[in-house]
Formats: C-alpha cells, structure tokens, sequence
C-alpha cells in the first residue's frame, strides 16, 4: 500500500500561520507607524527615477533630490487644489443634492409599492435615514484622507531621508542575504513593479479622466468635472476600484439629474473600462505585475481592512514586491506559484 501522505511538517504550518497572523496583527496595531514609512517607501521609489535622470544632467546629489520633491510637491498641490475645489462645489449644494435625492427614493419607492406590490412602511423616514447613511458614508472618506493628509508631514520627512540614503539602505539589504547578486535582483525588480504600476496607472488615470469628463460634459452630466475626477482617481484599485468609482456617479448622477444622465455615465465609463482593459493597460503597464486575479481582490480586501483606502490603492505594490521575494528564496517557491498568474 503506498504512502497517501503529503511530506510537509505540521510544525512549518504552525509556525507560517503564527508568523502571518503576527504581521498582520503588527500592521494592523502599528498602523500610525507602519503605513507613513510604508508610503513614503513606495514614493521615495517614484521619486527616485526623476532624481537619477537630475544626476545624469551633472546636477549634484542634493540638489536632483530638491528638485524631484519640488516636482512631487507641485503635483500634490494641484491634484489638492483640483480635489478640494471640486468638493467644495458639492458641499455648497449639498442641501439641494439630499433634498433630490430623497424626492428620487420616494418616487422609486412609491413606484414598487403600486406596481410590485411591494409593502414598504414608513419608506419616506426610511429613504432621509438611507440618505444620511449615504452622507456618513463621504464623512467617513473624508475624514480617512484628512487622516492621511495629517500624516503628510512625516512622510515628507521619511522621503527625504530616504532618498538621501538611498546606497546605504541599499548595502544593508545586501548584508542580509549571503548571495549578494540575489538581492540585487529582489531590490532592482521590486523597484521597477512599484514605479511600473503606478506610474502607469497615473497614466492611465489621466487618460480615462479625460475621456470621462468629455463625454460627461457632452452628454451634459452634472458635476462633469468632479464625477470624472472621481471615477478616475479610484480606478487606480484593480477591479473593485471601477465599480466604486463608476458606481457610485452613476448613483449621484441619477439621484441629483436623472435617468438620461445616468445612462450617459455608465455608456462612457464601460466604453472607457473596454478601452481601459483591451487598450491601455496593456500598451502603458503591460503584464509586469503579472498576479493572480484572486490574490489580487483578495489583497486589496485585506490591505483596506488594514488601512483603509490607502491600503487598497499600495496593495498591489505589496503583494507583487512579496512575489519577487517568493521568486529570489529557496524554499518559498510555491507561493510565488500562488501569487502570479498562470496561464
């Protein structure tokens, strides 16, 4: 009779899962510590292709570094100011925005009641609660990127620390490995996932705002310019992040306009997704990621739990910087396996 068993110790399950489970608890209960180093990591990263290009100029250390932050600082404030002015727009309507909305809910619900024969009790006092869930919903978003903005300044900090030492934090991850070669390698392509992803997806951002906000404007869309700035901007999360996004301004779009404006977002936005998956994403990105759908939705279900939207939208880093590091150590093989697609 053969042996059925698998040869894997129970003791190395063990002690994976207490490992696991005591980073994720460290994440988790560090997250004011853990998550600005984390960021400003990820953009000491971006900020490092600009910063070597300033060097290859002949400008000095010091000063391409000032100048790759001037370049982040001026970006930051635009995309604040855009953002800001757009939400201030709609805080100043509002009252208008709520007062349509629930005129909307009640017409919907009157409608269910007499042609569906659907019993709703009391469904005006339950569509102003429906709506101020909705408003404790943008509070709550709100006050998580007001958290972040707070935190801006020792992020600032910790970019520019690491950009300044960048060859010594370098030489320390190679003490750490005895093949020297290898980690250069988990550090050069780990480098090139993160600004790779991300500046591709700015990319792609860029482009899809500009197809959102024209045919929101030509379609005469209300609040052409912040619906197309906010379906855009969550497009950066990999599958959940359109949905949200495109949902959420097909929502806005019914309840403040209507039905045709709403038929026109969700036309452009899933001409703009086709474009997005067929066209730019492999021609900006292309399969450098290269992760399994899975593991994707599930890390960005588990990063958002951790640390919200911004866990969400560094997830994917994450997870393919983890896959580099499965690929480059003996042992950790099949969860690389795991974490990238397969064909």
């Amino acid at each position: 009779m053969t042996n059925s068993k698998i040869d894997i110790s129970g003791s190395y399950l063990i002690k994976t899962l207490l490992i696991v489970g005591g980073i994720l608890t460290l994440c988790y209960v560090g997250t004011s510590l853990i998550l600005p180093l984390l960021v400003a990591a990820i953009i000491a990263v971006l900020l490092d292709k600009p910063t070597t290009t300033f060097k290859k100029w002949g400008l000095p250390n010091w000063l391409a570094i000032t100048l790759s932050l001037v370049l982040m600082i001026i970006v930051f404030f635009l995309l604040s100011w855009l953002i800001g002015s757009q939400i201030s727009n709609i805080g100043n309507d509002w009252p208008t925005i709520k007062e349509k909305a629930s005129e909307k809910l009640n017409s919907l619900s009157e409608w269910a009641n007499q042609r569906l024969n659907w019993d709703y009790q009391n469904y005006i006092e339950n569509n102003k609660r429906l709506v101020q869930k909705a408003e404790s919903f943008a509070t709550t978003f709100l006050s998580s990127v007001m958290n972040l903005l707070s935190q801006s300044l020792i992020i600032f900090v910790y970019v520019v620390l690491l950009l300044m030492q960048k060859k010594m934090f370098m030489n320390f991850f190679k003490k750490l490995a005895s093949n020297t070669s290898g980690m250069t390698s988990i550090l050069t392509e780990s480098s090139r996932i993160i600004s790779k992803y991300l500046l591709g997806k700015s990319k792609i951002m860029i482009f899809l705002f500009v197809i959102y906000y024209l045919g929101f404007s030509l379609g005469s869309v209300p609040y052409a310019l912040f619906l197309a700035l906010f379906a855009a901007l969550f497009s950066i999360i990999p599958y959940v992040g359109n949905i949200i996004g495109g949902g959420i301004a097909v929502i806005l779009s019914y309840l403040y306009a209507g039905t045709t404006p709403a038929l026109i977002v969700i036309g452009v936005i899933s001409a703009a997704q086709l474009l997005e998956n067929y066209v730019l994403t492999p021609w900006i990105i292309g399969d450098e990621t290269n992760l399994n759908p899975f593991i994707t939705v599930f890390g960005i279900i588990l990063f958002s739990m951790l640390w919200g939207m911004v866990g969400a939208i560094i997830a994917l880093p994450i997870i393919g910087v983890l896959k580099v590091i499965f690929e480059h150590t003996k042992g950790m093989e099949p969860y690389a396996y795991l974490i990238k697609k397969n064909e």
